[in-house]
């Protein structure tokens, strides 16, 4: 699949404007976006994102996979923990910069936009 050229599914996209908490910290992501894609993943359950679901990363520009953990806090709060801070170094994401995941069902990982 061509990322850049073949039409998304828009269900299946976060996109997330960093601030500085999300670059010194774990990136909060939206809660709407984050649960649209959680309808397409398997294997996810309560206690999973509980206690931390570790999913996949794929910068295709890079060819490099990362693995970080997707965790919800209180049923309301998303956020990328472990694994976050070497994908944000890795792609060089500085506050203002727009993080863009598409979630692949198929591949089972979500892949970077930011191209």
């Amino acid at each position: 699949m061509n990322y850049a050229r073949d039409e998304l599914d828009g269900a299946m996209i976060i996109s997330k404007t960093l601030t500085k908490s999300d670059i010194v910290g774990n990136v909060a992501l939206p809660k709407a976006q984050v649960m649209s894609v959680l309808t397409r993943m398997n294997g996810v359950t309560d206690e999973g994102l509980d206690n931390g679901f570790e999913v996949q990363v794929h910068d295709i520009m890079e060819d490099d996979l990362y693995t970080v953990t997707l965790k919800r806090i209180d049923d309301m709060k998303y956020y990328f923990g472990t694994g976050w801070s070497t994908m944000k170094h890795s792609l060089d994401l500085v506050e203002g910069d727009v993080l863009k995941l598409y979630w692949d069902q198929f591949e089972n990982k979500f892949i970077v936009l930011n191209f």
